[in-house]
């Protein structure tokens, strides 16, 4: 089973991929009048091949903005407060488009909007044949990213391959007046028709590239603003050190998580990935994709003060018709209610659930730990998956 790697923030849904820096042109000449574009007529001697799309600034990058210079040693203290990102690169239509999309993920998340959005694009083609219609092909993202410690994890994201529509405003400056961003690959593909091959080349750059170059970008944020900021995270996945930063102190890969749930709890980000909203929350342990197995601790809150009642209904989903519920004790010596159930599924695998109720005024908080036990791919027992946890479940409180 491979990892699902889609982020959910607020009633947004995306996809969170792998980023450019400023941007590649993968071409760059607009059609003339007449002219049937074809995969050779919109080459022209600007263009960077697919071949040659690697960002030039890369390996400068590191060369002239080393860590004691570009880092700020003082914490970050109000991550809230992160300046927004300003578009870096010689684009001179890639400044507006940025400014557009991160203002639009802004307004659509609301008090839910993650603490940055740091965008990344790539455009193929251009053509500004008309001033009042100048049309850019590319391909537009964007990541959200929380600031934790001195983490940025990413807990949204975009990607869409399509077409920004821009005037040119009396100043000299641009607008952006629309945007075709389809929803499906399909609906991109076909808008890039009157192009044929651009696509593809399009999409060949952003596999190539993508990861190395979505660091860079990062990375240009960063130095740009003189943040302390020294690694950053993809959900699923252990941090990654921000280029040329300096080495992420021991005690800032543990990061206290208070929760509007009225729990607060310490877990190392290397081992686990948080995920949360209104209806719940997840810590998703590391793990390879080749042995993943979706192991997690999951924290639900509901108003009632009936241990077995919180039980059933943080289960619901599953086929137990009962439970088997013991005393326990979780956290710093707080009793609790526990269940255990295993779900035989059709393809051999278990599903294998331990369930806490934690009383919490007149509301019961549940914690049920997950995995899929899997012969020859992962066969914790339940002792064994409550270890997994026991580190981050002696930091539990209840607040």
């Amino acid at each position: 089973m491979k990892k699902i790697v889609t982020l959910l923030v607020g009633a947004v849904v995306a996809t969170a991929l792998t980023a450019c820096t400023g941007n590649i042109t993968v071409n760059n000449k607009s059609a003339d009048d007449g002219q049937t574009a074809t995969e050779e007529t919109v080459k022209d001697e600007d263009a960077v091949d697919v071949e040659e799309a690697q960002p030039e600034d890369a390996q400068a990058a590191e060369e002239t903005e080393p860590a004691d210079e570009a880092v700020d040693e003082s914490p970050y203290d109000d991550p809230k407060s992160l300046p927004l990102y300003k578009y870096q690169g010689d684009d001179e239509y890639l400044g507006v488009i940025s400014d557009y999309m991160i203002a639009e993920a802004m307004e659509m998340n609301g008090e839910n909007a993650a603490d940055v959005y740091i965008p990344y694009s790539i455009v193929a083609h251009t053509d500004d044949r008309n001033p009042d219609d100048i049309l850019v092909y590319g391909s537009f993202n964007r990541c959200g990213y929380n600031l934790l410690n001195s983490t940025l994890v990413a807990v949204s994201g975009s990607w869409d391959a399509g077409i920004f529509h821009l005037k040119k405003t009396g100043d000299g400056d641009y607008e952006v007046t629309g945007a075709d961003l389809p929803m499906t690959e399909q609906e991109s593909i076909k808008l890039f028709d009157p192009l044929p091959g651009l696509y593809d080349k399009l999409m060949a750059t952003f596999d190539e590239t993508g990861d190395e170059l979505r660091q860079e970008e990062i990375a240009k944020y960063i130095n740009t603003n003189g943040l302390y900021i020294t690694q950053w995270q993809e959900y699923g996945y252990a941090p990654k050190p921000v280029l040329n930063a300096p080495p992420t102190p021991e005690e800032e890969n543990f990061y206290t998580h208070t929760s509007q749930m009225g729990y607060s709890l310490t877990y190392d980000l290397r081992k686990f990935s948080y995920r949360g909203d209104a209806t719940g929350e997840s810590y998703l342990k590391i793990e390879p994709d080749a042995t993943w197995t979706g192991t997690s601790m999951n924290v639900n809150s509901f108003d009632t003060e009936d241990a077995g009642e919180a039980i059933t209904e943080a289960l619901s989903f599953t086929d137990a018709e009962s439970f088997d519920i013991s005393d326990s004790v979780i956290g710093d010596n707080i009793s609790c209610k526990r269940a255990v159930y295993d779900e035989d599924i059709s393809d051999g695998r278990i599903f294998r659930y331990i369930c806490y109720a934690v009383p919490a005024g007149d509301k019961t908080i549940t914690i049920y730990l997950y995995t899929a036990v899997q012969e020859g791919v992962s066969e914790l027992t339940v002792e064994e998956l409550e270890k997994t946890f026991e580190e981050t479940l002696k930091t539990f409180n209840v607040l």
